[in-house]
Protein backbone atom coordinates (compact mmCIF):
# COMPACT_ATOMS: atom_id res chain seq x y z
CA UNK A 1 0.00 0.00 0.00
CA UNK A 2 0.99 3.64 -1.06
CA UNK A 3 1.58 6.07 1.59
CA UNK A 4 -1.71 8.17 0.41
CA UNK A 5 -3.11 4.92 0.58
CA UNK A 6 -1.86 4.29 3.99
CA UNK A 7 -3.47 8.40 4.61
CA UNK A 8 -6.76 7.49 3.09
CA UNK A 9 -7.21 4.62 5.90
CA UNK A 10 -5.69 6.91 8.79
CA UNK A 11 -7.21 10.31 8.38
CA UNK A 12 -11.38 9.10 8.07
CA UNK A 13 -10.28 7.92 11.62
CA UNK A 14 -8.67 11.12 13.37
CA UNK A 15 -11.44 12.85 11.63
CA UNK A 16 -14.24 11.29 13.66
CA UNK A 17 -11.91 11.28 16.66
CA UNK A 18 -11.67 15.08 15.98
CA UNK A 19 -15.48 15.03 15.51
CA UNK A 20 -16.30 13.36 18.89
CA UNK A 21 -13.34 15.79 20.45
CA UNK A 22 -15.59 18.59 19.06
CA UNK A 23 -18.97 17.11 20.63
CA UNK A 24 -17.52 16.35 24.03
CA UNK A 25 -15.73 20.37 24.02
CA UNK A 26 -19.14 21.44 23.21
CA UNK A 27 -20.55 19.43 26.23
CA UNK A 28 -22.82 17.93 24.20
CA UNK A 29 -22.24 14.32 25.14
CA UNK A 30 -22.19 15.04 29.51
CA UNK A 31 -20.83 12.08 31.30
CA UNK A 32 -23.90 10.17 31.13
CA UNK A 33 -23.36 10.01 27.21
CA UNK A 34 -19.81 9.60 27.04
CA UNK A 35 -20.67 6.01 28.95
CA UNK A 36 -23.09 5.52 26.49
CA UNK A 37 -21.07 5.64 23.96
CA UNK A 38 -19.05 3.61 25.58
CA UNK A 39 -21.52 1.01 26.97
CA UNK A 40 -23.13 0.85 23.38
CA UNK A 41 -19.17 -0.16 21.40
CA UNK A 42 -18.10 -2.37 24.47
CA UNK A 43 -21.38 -4.24 24.96
CA UNK A 44 -23.04 -4.20 22.14
CA UNK A 45 -21.45 -3.47 18.56
CA UNK A 46 -18.29 -4.42 18.75
CA UNK A 47 -18.64 -8.12 20.33
CA UNK A 48 -21.57 -8.50 17.91
CA UNK A 49 -18.91 -7.50 15.04
CA UNK A 50 -16.05 -10.07 16.52
CA UNK A 51 -18.43 -12.84 16.93
CA UNK A 52 -19.84 -13.05 13.69
CA UNK A 53 -15.54 -12.07 11.98
CA UNK A 54 -14.72 -15.01 14.03
CA UNK A 55 -17.50 -17.38 13.60
CA UNK A 56 -17.15 -17.10 9.68
CA UNK A 57 -13.31 -17.78 9.90
CA UNK A 58 -12.80 -21.14 8.93
CA UNK A 59 -11.53 -23.71 11.31
CA UNK A 60 -7.59 -23.86 9.80
CA UNK A 61 -7.48 -20.15 9.97
CA UNK A 62 -7.77 -19.89 13.50
CA UNK A 63 -5.03 -22.90 14.26
CA UNK A 64 -2.40 -20.84 12.07
CA UNK A 65 -3.26 -17.78 14.89
CA UNK A 66 -0.96 -19.81 17.65
CA UNK A 67 2.39 -17.85 17.10
CA UNK A 68 -0.02 -14.31 17.46
CA UNK A 69 -1.17 -15.55 20.67
CA UNK A 70 2.62 -15.69 21.43
CA UNK A 71 3.56 -12.72 20.09
CA UNK A 72 0.90 -11.13 22.03
CA UNK A 73 1.53 -12.12 24.82
CA UNK A 74 4.82 -11.07 24.93
CA UNK A 75 4.18 -7.72 23.93
CA UNK A 76 1.45 -7.70 26.44
CA UNK A 77 2.66 -9.44 29.55
CA UNK A 78 6.67 -10.23 29.22
CA UNK A 79 6.97 -6.70 28.79
CA UNK A 80 4.72 -5.34 31.20
CA UNK A 81 6.43 -7.44 33.63
CA UNK A 82 9.56 -6.38 32.97
CA UNK A 83 8.69 -2.21 32.51
CA UNK A 84 7.24 -2.98 36.37
CA UNK A 85 10.19 -4.50 37.35
CA UNK A 86 12.42 -1.32 36.02
CA UNK A 87 10.13 0.94 37.53
CA UNK A 88 9.74 -0.30 41.21
CA UNK A 89 13.13 -1.45 41.12
CA UNK A 90 15.56 0.59 39.43
CA UNK A 91 13.80 3.90 39.01
CA UNK A 92 12.42 3.17 43.22
CA UNK A 93 9.03 3.96 42.49
CA UNK A 94 6.33 3.05 45.12
CA UNK A 95 4.33 0.12 43.55
CA UNK A 96 1.29 1.44 42.49
CA UNK A 97 2.69 4.17 40.55
CA UNK A 98 4.91 1.46 38.56
CA UNK A 99 1.80 -0.91 37.74
CA UNK A 100 0.06 1.88 36.51
CA UNK A 101 2.66 3.79 34.53
CA UNK A 102 4.07 -0.02 33.23
CA UNK A 103 0.62 -0.49 32.04
CA UNK A 104 -0.05 2.92 30.65
CA UNK A 105 2.97 1.58 28.40
CA UNK A 106 1.56 -1.47 27.01
CA UNK A 107 -2.22 -0.95 26.94
CA UNK A 108 -3.15 0.45 23.67
CA UNK A 109 -6.85 1.67 22.20
CA UNK A 110 -6.59 -1.42 20.37
CA UNK A 111 -10.38 -2.00 20.53
CA UNK A 112 -11.84 1.46 19.52
CA UNK A 113 -9.32 2.16 16.88
CA UNK A 114 -8.49 -0.85 16.02
CA UNK A 115 -11.58 -2.11 14.32
CA UNK A 116 -11.50 0.83 11.82
CA UNK A 117 -7.86 1.27 10.96
CA UNK A 118 -6.87 -2.74 10.93
CA UNK A 119 -10.19 -3.44 8.66
CA UNK A 120 -9.04 -0.59 5.91
CA UNK A 121 -5.93 -2.65 5.79
CA UNK A 122 -6.50 -6.53 6.03
CA UNK A 123 -10.49 -6.79 5.81
CA UNK A 124 -12.86 -6.81 8.44
CA UNK A 125 -12.83 -10.75 8.93
CA UNK A 126 -8.18 -10.57 8.94
CA UNK A 127 -8.26 -7.67 12.21
CA UNK A 128 -11.17 -9.56 13.44
CA UNK A 129 -8.76 -12.60 15.26
CA UNK A 130 -5.69 -9.89 17.01
CA UNK A 131 -8.26 -7.81 17.98
CA UNK A 132 -10.02 -10.61 19.81
CA UNK A 133 -7.13 -11.96 20.99
CA UNK A 134 -5.76 -8.61 22.61
CA UNK A 135 -9.04 -8.52 24.04
CA UNK A 136 -8.52 -11.84 25.71
CA UNK A 137 -4.98 -11.31 26.91
CA UNK A 138 -5.25 -7.85 28.39
CA UNK A 139 -9.23 -8.59 30.03
CA UNK A 140 -8.17 -12.18 31.77
CA UNK A 141 -4.90 -11.67 32.47
CA UNK A 142 -2.97 -8.19 32.21
CA UNK A 143 -5.79 -6.23 33.98
CA UNK A 144 -6.87 -8.41 36.88
CA UNK A 145 -3.06 -8.65 37.92
CA UNK A 146 -2.49 -5.25 37.29
CA UNK A 147 -6.00 -5.06 39.93
CA UNK A 148 -4.51 -7.12 42.10
CA UNK A 149 -0.82 -5.25 42.50
CA UNK A 150 -2.84 -1.99 43.07
CA UNK A 151 -4.74 -3.76 45.83
CA UNK A 152 -1.28 -4.80 47.35
CA UNK A 153 -0.25 -2.42 50.66
CA UNK A 154 1.89 0.93 50.09
CA UNK A 155 4.87 1.85 52.52
CA UNK A 156 3.15 4.31 55.23
CA UNK A 157 5.13 7.35 53.10
CA UNK A 158 3.32 6.25 50.11
CA UNK A 159 -0.99 6.31 51.78
CA UNK A 160 -0.58 9.64 52.06
CA UNK A 161 -2.87 11.76 49.51
CA UNK A 162 -4.01 15.18 49.34
CA UNK A 163 -7.63 16.58 49.65
CA UNK A 164 -7.00 17.66 45.77
CA UNK A 165 -6.42 13.40 44.96
CA UNK A 166 -9.48 12.90 46.82
CA UNK A 167 -11.60 15.19 44.92
CA UNK A 168 -10.11 14.40 41.86
CA UNK A 169 -10.36 10.50 42.45
CA UNK A 170 -14.09 11.17 43.17
CA UNK A 171 -15.06 12.31 39.36
CA UNK A 172 -16.24 10.21 37.30
CA UNK A 173 -13.62 9.53 34.39
CA UNK A 174 -13.78 7.73 31.04
CA UNK A 175 -14.59 4.81 31.20
CA UNK A 176 -12.10 1.73 29.80
CA UNK A 177 -11.24 1.47 26.34
CA UNK A 178 -10.42 -2.16 24.82
CA UNK A 179 -11.62 -3.78 28.29
CA UNK A 180 -12.02 -3.95 31.93
CA UNK A 181 -14.57 -3.21 34.32
CA UNK A 182 -17.35 -0.62 32.70
CA UNK A 183 -19.05 -0.11 36.13
CA UNK A 184 -16.65 0.79 37.63
CA UNK A 185 -15.72 4.07 36.14
CA UNK A 186 -18.83 5.21 36.84
CA UNK A 187 -18.73 4.48 40.52
CA UNK A 188 -17.05 7.10 42.73
CA UNK A 189 -13.94 5.95 44.63
CA UNK A 190 -13.78 5.58 48.27
CA UNK A 191 -13.18 8.51 50.46
CA UNK A 192 -9.72 7.68 51.38
CA UNK A 193 -8.64 7.43 47.46
CA UNK A 194 -4.74 6.37 48.43
CA UNK A 195 -5.77 3.42 51.05
CA UNK A 196 -6.38 0.46 49.09
CA UNK A 197 -9.64 -1.38 49.20
CA UNK A 198 -10.05 -4.84 49.75
CA UNK A 199 -7.35 -6.87 48.11
CA UNK A 200 -9.52 -8.64 45.02
CA UNK A 201 -9.81 -12.28 44.39
CA UNK A 202 -7.99 -13.46 41.36
CA UNK A 203 -10.70 -15.69 40.40
CA UNK A 204 -13.32 -12.89 41.25
CA UNK A 205 -11.41 -10.32 39.02
CA UNK A 206 -11.22 -12.69 35.78
CA UNK A 207 -14.44 -14.01 36.32
CA UNK A 208 -16.16 -10.46 36.33
CA UNK A 209 -13.62 -9.95 32.61
CA UNK A 210 -15.21 -13.03 31.32
CA UNK A 211 -18.65 -12.36 31.75
CA UNK A 212 -18.20 -9.28 29.36
CA UNK A 213 -19.30 -9.48 26.15
CA UNK A 214 -16.06 -7.59 24.67
CA UNK A 215 -14.45 -11.26 26.27
CA UNK A 216 -17.38 -14.17 26.05
CA UNK A 217 -18.58 -12.70 22.65
CA UNK A 218 -14.63 -13.85 20.90
CA UNK A 219 -14.89 -16.52 22.91
CA UNK A 220 -18.02 -17.72 21.30
CA UNK A 221 -17.26 -17.32 18.22
CA UNK A 222 -14.14 -18.94 18.40
CA UNK A 223 -16.07 -22.20 19.62
CA UNK A 224 -18.66 -22.12 16.81
CA UNK A 225 -15.81 -21.69 14.40
CA UNK A 226 -14.33 -24.09 15.33
CA UNK A 227 -17.42 -26.64 16.00
CA UNK A 228 -18.04 -26.42 12.44
CA UNK A 229 -21.18 -24.58 12.99
CA UNK A 230 -22.36 -22.27 10.16
CA UNK A 231 -23.38 -19.16 10.72
CA UNK A 232 -27.52 -18.64 9.88
CA UNK A 233 -28.61 -16.12 7.90
CA UNK A 234 -30.74 -14.28 10.28
CA UNK A 235 -27.70 -14.26 13.12
CA UNK A 236 -25.56 -12.85 10.20
CA UNK A 237 -27.99 -10.47 9.04
CA UNK A 238 -28.87 -9.31 12.72
CA UNK A 239 -25.07 -9.25 13.74
CA UNK A 240 -23.88 -7.11 10.67
CA UNK A 241 -26.48 -4.42 11.43
CA UNK A 242 -25.14 -4.54 15.00
CA UNK A 243 -21.64 -4.22 14.22
CA UNK A 244 -21.87 -1.54 11.39
CA UNK A 245 -22.57 0.47 14.42
CA UNK A 246 -19.09 -0.34 16.28
CA UNK A 247 -16.39 2.06 14.10
CA UNK A 248 -18.18 4.97 14.57
CA UNK A 249 -19.23 5.03 18.08
CA UNK A 250 -16.03 3.66 19.12
CA UNK A 251 -14.21 6.79 18.04
CA UNK A 252 -16.72 9.22 18.65
CA UNK A 253 -16.23 8.05 21.83
CA UNK A 254 -12.17 8.58 21.89
CA UNK A 255 -12.79 12.23 21.23
CA UNK A 256 -14.85 12.63 24.02
CA UNK A 257 -12.75 10.94 26.30
CA UNK A 258 -10.32 12.92 25.33
CA UNK A 259 -11.95 16.38 25.67
CA UNK A 260 -12.59 15.44 29.24
CA UNK A 261 -9.12 15.14 30.30
CA UNK A 262 -7.93 18.32 28.62
CA UNK A 263 -5.04 19.36 28.00
CA UNK A 264 -1.56 17.36 28.51
CA UNK A 265 0.90 18.17 30.73
CA UNK A 266 4.16 17.47 28.95
CA UNK A 267 6.34 16.08 31.33
CA UNK A 268 9.43 14.06 30.88
CA UNK A 269 7.20 11.02 32.53
CA UNK A 270 4.58 11.78 30.09
CA UNK A 271 7.05 11.64 27.34
CA UNK A 272 8.59 8.67 28.19
CA UNK A 273 5.33 6.21 28.68
CA UNK A 274 3.72 7.99 25.59
CA UNK A 275 6.99 7.33 22.93
CA UNK A 276 7.24 3.71 24.66
CA UNK A 277 3.41 2.82 23.68
CA UNK A 278 3.56 3.97 20.31
CA UNK A 279 6.72 3.85 18.69
CA UNK A 280 9.40 1.67 21.41
CA UNK A 281 6.81 -1.24 22.36
CA UNK A 282 5.32 -2.14 18.38
CA UNK A 283 9.41 -1.88 17.21
CA UNK A 284 10.30 -4.21 19.88
CA UNK A 285 7.27 -6.50 19.00
CA UNK A 286 7.56 -6.24 15.40
CA UNK A 287 11.68 -7.22 15.49
CA UNK A 288 10.89 -9.54 17.83
CA UNK A 289 8.34 -11.42 15.37
CA UNK A 290 10.56 -10.88 12.66
CA UNK A 291 12.92 -12.88 14.51
CA UNK A 292 10.47 -15.99 16.04
CA UNK A 293 7.52 -15.82 13.75
CA UNK A 294 6.39 -14.57 10.08
CA UNK A 295 6.54 -11.05 8.87
CA UNK A 296 2.44 -11.29 8.47
CA UNK A 297 2.72 -12.33 12.32
CA UNK A 298 4.81 -9.59 13.65
CA UNK A 299 2.87 -7.18 11.09
CA UNK A 300 -0.29 -7.52 13.01
CA UNK A 301 1.23 -7.65 16.83
CA UNK A 302 3.06 -4.81 16.16
CA UNK A 303 0.14 -2.29 14.95
CA UNK A 304 -2.22 -3.94 17.77
CA UNK A 305 0.20 -2.42 20.09
CA UNK A 306 0.86 0.74 18.00
CA UNK A 307 -2.68 2.37 18.76
CA UNK A 308 -2.19 5.63 21.58
CA UNK A 309 -2.45 4.93 25.77
CA UNK A 310 -6.18 3.24 26.56
CA UNK A 311 -7.69 5.21 29.24
CA UNK A 312 -7.78 1.99 31.04
CA UNK A 313 -5.11 3.23 33.14
CA UNK A 314 -6.44 6.59 33.80
CA UNK A 315 -9.10 4.85 35.45
CA UNK A 316 -7.10 2.58 37.47
CA UNK A 317 -5.30 6.15 38.23
CA UNK A 318 -8.23 7.79 39.14
CA UNK A 319 -9.44 4.39 41.64
CA UNK A 320 -6.05 4.20 42.94
CA UNK A 321 -3.14 6.33 42.51
CA UNK A 322 -2.44 9.92 43.42
CA UNK A 323 -3.34 13.23 41.90
CA UNK A 324 0.22 13.29 40.12
CA UNK A 325 -0.51 9.35 38.76
CA UNK A 326 -4.12 10.74 37.28
CA UNK A 327 -2.31 14.20 35.39
CA UNK A 328 0.58 11.60 34.25
CA UNK A 329 -1.86 9.06 32.46
CA UNK A 330 -4.51 11.33 31.32
CA UNK A 331 -1.77 13.18 29.74
CA UNK A 332 -0.15 10.09 28.08
CA UNK A 333 -3.58 9.12 26.93
CA UNK A 334 -3.96 12.85 24.88
CA UNK A 335 -0.41 13.03 24.28
CA UNK A 336 0.18 9.62 22.33
CA UNK A 337 -3.06 10.22 20.41
CA UNK A 338 -1.51 13.01 19.26
CA UNK A 339 1.88 11.32 18.42
CA UNK A 340 -0.32 8.65 16.68
CA UNK A 341 -1.16 10.48 14.06
CA UNK A 342 2.22 11.06 12.69
CA UNK A 343 3.67 7.01 14.11
CA UNK A 344 1.07 5.05 13.00
CA UNK A 345 1.39 5.96 9.39
CA UNK A 346 4.62 5.69 9.68
CA UNK A 347 5.02 2.15 11.16
CA UNK A 348 2.26 0.61 8.66
CA UNK A 349 4.64 2.28 5.76
CA UNK A 350 7.87 0.40 7.70
CA UNK A 351 5.81 -2.92 8.26
CA UNK A 352 4.52 -2.55 4.64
Amino acid sequence: MSFAGIFTVVVPVFLLILVGYGTGRRALFDAGGAQALRELTMQLALPAALLLSIWQTPRHVLVEQLPLVGLLAFGFLAVYAVLLGVLRLAARRPLRRAALFALACVQPQYAFMGTSILGGLFGTAEAAVPIAVAGIIVNVVLDPVVLILLGMPEHPEHREVTAGAAARARRPVPATVGGGAPEAAARPAPAEAGAPGPRPSVLDTVGHALREPFCWGPVLGLVLSIAGVGVPEIADSALSLLAGAASATALLYVGVSVARIGRPALSPAVWAVSLTSVVVLPLLVYGTGLLLTSGAVATQAALILAFPVSPVPLMFAARHGSAEDVRTVGSAVVLSLLLSFVTLPLLIELVG
